[in-house]
C-alpha cells in the first residue's frame, strides 16, 4: 500500500520550505512508493491575508522590531488573540478539508506553527485521528504556539527544545530529538578549488560569505563598505535572496570595491559556497544555522530578528560556534581578527562538529514513515 504524506510550510524559498523538501526527499529515498505533496498552507487557504501578513511583518521588523519582540511567545498576547486565531483556524480548516479529502494523506507534516495549529484545530473539531499530525521545528526554540494535544509527533533540534515542549504540556513520548532537517547535499564536501573556478576567482585567498536569508535582510551595504576598508586580501560572496533592489545596488557598487565581489539572488549550491568560505556573516535563521553547523562554518551574526532569531543566537553564542556583531564596523573588526588569528576559526569549527546533524532529515523521515505504517 502506498503511503501518502502532505507537507505544509509557510512561504516558498524559506527555511520552512527547505525543511519540508529535505524531509520529503529523505522519505522518498527510504521508501520509493511514497506519494507526497508540498503546499504553502497560508497562501493556499488565504492568499490575500498571506501577502498582507508578510508586508506587516516586514514593516514591523523595519520600523518597530520591539512590537514583534513583544508578540513573540508572549502568553498575554496568546490569550488576547485566542478568538482571532480560532476564527482563522476555522476558515483555513474548511479550505484544507478539500485537500485532505482529495489527497487523503496518512500523515501531515508541518514545518511552521501556523499550519500545525490549523490542522490541530481541525482534528480537535472533527475528532478525527487520521491523518497523523507531525510538527517539525525549524528553530532552536519551541514557542508556545507549537504545543497542541492533537499533534502526534514533534521533531525538535535538541534536548532543551524537548524540555520546553514538555513544560508546555506535550507528552515526552511524542517528541523526537533529531535536529533541524537540512538537504542531504550538505553531507557532501565540495572541492574548494572547483568552487573558486566556478566563481571565476583565483585560489589562495579566503572567501567571506554574506547571507541575509530569503528576504535579503540586514545591513549588507554597510557591512560590505566596512569590509572593503580592511587591508587583507579576500573575496566577498553575497547572497541577496528575494531582495532584488539590494542585488542591483550591490552590482552597481561592485566595480568600485578594492576586494572582488560576487553577487547572487538565490543559489542552488549554497552548500558549495559554505565549503569554500572561511566564515559567513548571516542572519541566524534556523535552517541557515543548521546548514552552517553541518558544514562546520563559523558564523558572525548581525541584527537577529527579535524572537526566534534572537533565541537562536543565544544558543549559538553559548556553544562557541558564532559571534555577534551589533554594527557593520563590528563585523569588519571581527573578520579582521579572524583572518589574523585563524586558530580562532579552527576552534569554532571544532565546536560545530558535535552540533551539526546531517542525518536529521533522514531520522525524521524514518519516524514519519513509521506513523504511516501504523495509521489507524
Amino acid at each position: 500500500m502506498k503511503q501518502r504524506i502532505l507537507f505544509l510550510y509557510l512561504t516558498k524559498h524559506s527555511g520552512h520550505y527547505a525543511a519540508a523538501v529535505a524531509v520529503e526527499n529523505a522519505a522518498r529515498q527510504l521508501n520509493g512508493k511514497v506519494e507526497s505533496m508540498l503546499l504553502d498552507s497560508f497562501s493556499h487557504a488565504n492568499p490575500f491575508l498571506s501577502k498582507m501578513t508578510l508586508k506587516a511583518y516586514l514593516a514591523a521588523l523595519k520600523t518597530a522590531p520591539e512590537i514583534w519582540e513583544w508578540m513573540y511567545d508572549n502568553p498575554k498576547f496568546q490569550q488576547r488573540t485566542a478568538i482571532i486565531r480560532d476564527l482563522l483556524n476555522r476558515g483555513n480548516s474548511r479550505k484544507m478539508e478539500k485537500i485532505l479529502r482529495e489527497f487523503n494523506p496518512d500523515v501531515v507534516v508541518c514545518t511552521q506553527a501556523f499550519a500545525c495549529g490549523v490542522l490541530a484545530a481541525w482534528k480537535q473539531k472533527t475528532g478525527n485521528r487520521r491523518p497523523a499530525l507531525v510538527g517539525v521545528l525549524t528553530d532552536y526554540v519551541a514557542h508556545r504556539y507549537w504545543a497542541h494535544p492533537q499533534v502526534d509527533m514533534y521533531v525538535v533540534p535538541n534536548d532543551a527544545t524537548r524540555g520546553t515542549l514538555i513544560a508546555q504540556g506535550v507528552a515526552p513520548e511524542r517528541i523526537r530529538v533529531h535536529g533541524i532537517p537540512v538537504s542531504d547535499r550538505f553531507s557532501t564536501k565540495a572541492d574548494k578549488d572547483a568552487v573558486y573556478q566556478s566563481l571565476d576567482l583565483k585560489p589562495g585567498l579566503p572567501m567571506i560569505l554574506l547571507m541575509g536569508g530569503s528576504l535579503g535582510l540586514g545591513p549588507m551595504k554597510s557591512v560590505i563598505k566596512k569590509l572593503d576598508q580592511l587591508p587583507q586580501p579576500f573575496y566577498i560572496v553575497v547572497v541577496t535572496g528575494k531582495n532584488e533592489e539590494l542585488r542591483e545596488r550591490l552590482e552597481r557598487r561592485g566595480a568600485k570595491l578594492r576586494h572582488q565581489m560576487r553577487i547572487f539572488s538565490f543559489v542552488e549550491n549554497v552548500n558549495e559556497l559554505m565549503d569554500a568560505a572561511e566564515l559567513v556573516v548571516t542572519k541566524p535563521g534556523g535552517i541557515t544555522t543548521a546548514e552552517c553547523l553541518v558544514k562546520r562554518l563559523p558564523m558572525i551574526i548581525i541584527n537577529p530578528i527579535p524572537g526566534q532569531e534572537a533565541k537562536n543566537t543565544d544558543l549559538l553564542l553559548a556553544q562557541n560556534v558564532a559571534v555577534e556583531a551589533e554594527k557593520a564596523i563590528d563585523v569588519a573588526n571581527l573578520v579582521d581578527g579572524f583572518l589574523r588569528n585563524p586558530e580562532l576559526l579552527r576552534a569554532m569549527r571544532e565546536s560545530a562538529r558535535s552540533l551539526g546533524r546531517p542525518q536529521a532529515a533522514r531520522d525524521a523521515a524514518t519516524d514519519i514513515l513509521s506513523l504511516c505504517a501504523n495509521r489507524p
